[in-house]
């Protein structure tokens, strides 16, 4: 049957498939979490929850917010949302009969604030978060996990470990502390244990940042979530994050757990496998070393900022140089969307070895000590440039002039043009590197040198049978 009873919650469609490649029904859900509701209700109970549900034939999604059709004797909290800048009125599963309903709402994860909904100030444990790369062995996790220990003991705590659900940890860390002082104390653990192999693990968290090793994730704080212990997650044959002994950490594989395997796994099964210590205190000096460190989260959201400005500041160059009024430039009007799309920009992109050569005298010329930085202001604009020493000229103009004349000066005016954009990100790049560069005062000068040494820009026929030097 696909209809029964359990708690006086009506459970429905049970034999449905949970999800595609799931290899487990409806059924095996609720099953699931009936068995384990005596492990799992206490990491939920009291806490603001959100759970990932599964409904058929869409893709999951993560719900916050408690719907109106819920029963009245599911509990809830109501709370600002910063993130979302909005009250939410999250569910609190603190008995069997709203796991139930849970389940049969088909929400496969359950994912709990790390404070109690009556003192979010306060969390009752620290979490560490071990991210391999993808690709990356198990065995690389669990490495960076006993680094984490490692640090831990040096500091007179002690944590309990579990597997995330999909190919990471979790490492669990019970505490007595404010919110900002267990930020604090995760930062500087997470720290310590990266200094431990720095060829094995990072706390860096930007992924292109990572270069293939462990991510030690410090940045679960303040009201961030965690898979709780025991929650099945949505992935493929529906693995569940389980605790497990430190002893046992190296023989085991997150694929040995999943809603059918576990269930023969629960006898003599102690919660947490007895691993977890009760509430420990955070000693000063390791949150005021904790402190030092910068918020990982926010130098990323800060260097984001910068990169994506970066590309805006490259792409507005690149169309200053091919826009069809004389003179170029952001003073310019750029050229619509249609009448510039993609592909032809493309084929302005030069790849070539001449090309790169440029790029490097360009680079090695602004890096040179006969040049000196100036500002001045003009009707409220920035003007900011480089001007060499007993000379009229701005090194853009020169170093422009002496690129076209020079590299390629054999090659067809298209080439050069090519080339000159190439060249010019990079020059852009490490000026703003090297000094405070004004992006709009830079890329009209450098506009302005193409157009003085009377470089016309070529049509887009003429760039599709043209140079060997375009794509």
């Amino acid at each position: 049957m696909g209809t029964e009873e359990r708690e006086g919650v009506s459970l429905t469609h049970l034999d449905e498939p949970l999800f595609d490649g799931a290899g487990a029904t409806k059924r095996d859900l609720v099953d699931y979490l009936d068995a384990v509701s005596g492990l799992i209700l206490p990491e939920l109970r009291g806490r603001p929850l959100s759970v990932i549900r599964v409904r058929a034939g869409q893709q999951p999604f993560m719900q916050k917010n408690l719907p109106d059709y819920a029963p009245p004797w599911v509990g809830s909290v109501t709370l600002w949302a910063e993130s979302s800048r909005r009250e939410v009125r999250y569910a609190l599963c603190d008995d069997r009969r709203t796991l139930l309903w849970l389940a049969n709402q088909r929400a496969v994860e359950y994912h709990p604030t790390l404070s109690l909904a009556g003192d979010l100030g306060r969390p009752t444990h620290l979490v560490l978060d071990i991210d391999p790369p993808p690709g990356g062995p198990f065995g690389h996790a669990v490495a960076a996990a006993h680094l984490i220990r490692r640090a831990l003991d040096d500091l007179g705590l002690a944590g309990a470990v579990k597997t995330s659900g999909s190919k990471g940890l979790h490492i669990y860390v019970p505490v007595q502390a404010s919110s900002e002082e267990a930020a604090a104390a995760t930062r500087a653990i997470a720290t310590r244990a990266a200094r431990f192999d720095p060829a094995l693990a990072t706390t860096a968290f930007i992924k292109e940042d990572r270069e293939g090793k462990v991510f030690l994730d410090s940045t679960r704080a303040f009201g961030a979530t965690v898979a709780a212990a025991y929650s099945p997650r949505v992935r493929p044959g529906v693995p569940v994050s389980f605790p497990v002994r430190w002893d046992d950490l190296d023989s085991v594989v997150p694929g040995d757990f999943t809603v059918h395997s576990v269930l023969g796994l629960l006898d003599r099964h102690e919660a947490w496998a007895g691993e977890l210590p009760a509430p420990q205190v955070l000693s000063p000096e390791l949150v005021e070393e904790g402190r030092a460190i910068p918020v990982a989260r926010v130098q990323a959201m800060h260097e984001g900022k910068r990169r994506k400005r970066a590309r805006e500041a490259q792409l507005a160059f690149q169309r200053s140089l091919i826009s069809g009024q004389a003179g170029g430039g952001p003073g310019s009007a750029p050229r619509s969307a249609a009448r510039m799309p993609s592909r032809i920009r493309a084929r302005y992109r030069c790849r070539s070895s001449a090309v790169r050569a440029g790029s490097a005298n360009l680079i090695a010329a602004t890096s040179s000590n006969d040049s000196e930085t100036s500002c001045s202001t003009r009707s409220g604009r920035s003007t900011s440039r480089i001007r060499p020493k007993n000379s009229s000229d701005s090194s853009a103009d020169r170093l422009a002039r002496a690129y076209i004349s020079g590299v390629g000066a054999n090659l067809p005016a298209k080439a050069r043009v090519s080339e000159l954009v190439s060249a010019s990100v990079r020059f852009c790049m490490k000026a703003a590197k090297t000094c405070q560069w004004s992006w709009p005062c830079l890329t009209r000068s450098m506009a302005a040198s193409v157009w003085r040494t009377k470089v016309c820009r070529p049509s887009v026929h003429s760039v599709r049978r043209s140079s060997s030097l375009l794509p």
